[in-house]
């Protein structure tokens, strides 16, 4: 048995030959930490609030969205915004209730609204939020947060403050 490798886009390839038959596997090498989000494609995220949102488990979905909708640059614009990122949880009742499945939904119009609607300029921590104040969204709805079920709040990032919570803001 014998083992050749090559490099082919980034990734080690390792060929050998066992009995003379031919195996091929692919090793990929990492050169540079990815969060839980990216690993799988490759990707390597800012400590922004897009980025926070991928390396997060519980919000692929929100991640997802971002991407298909093509508003990545809202979420990873200079600050300070505040970001009310909704989990995995909340948008698979929020698809479900639209009666579509997850690849459907990532095509919906209005999908870079929904995600937008998420976004609010300026920094909004908890306490601004617990006297019941109203605040706008970067689309123009208004959002009042003490009401939202939170999972997490005052989470910071370089461009955000990130609140998760527990639904969509459609």
């Amino acid at each position: 048995m014998f083992a050749l490798q090559s490099q082919i886009a980034g990734a080690k390839v390792v060929s050998k030959v066992v009995a003379n038959k031919q195996q091929r596997s692919t090793v990929v090498s990492a050169k540079i930490a990815h969060g839980k989000g990216g690993e799988e494609g490759g990707r390597s995220f800012n400590n922004d609030a897009f980025g926070m949102i991928c390396k997060a488990a519980s919000y692929s979905m929100m991640g997802s969205a971002i991407s298909a909708a093509g508003e990545e640059d809202v979420f990873t614009q200079e600050g300070p915004i505040t970001v009310f990122a909704a989990d995995d949880d909340a948008f698979g009742d929020f698809i479900k209730s639209k009666g579509v499945t997850r690849m459907e939904f990532v095509k919906m119009d209005g999908l870079g609204d929904i995600c937008k609607n998420h976004v609010v300029k300026g920094t909004v921590t908890k306490a601004d939020m617990a006297a019941g104040k109203e605040f706008e969204t970067i689309t123009g709805k208004k959002i009042v947060p003490a009401d939202f079920p939170f999972k997490k709040n005052d989470i910071k990032v370089d461009n955000a403050t990130i609140h998760a919570i527990k639904m969509v803001i459609a």
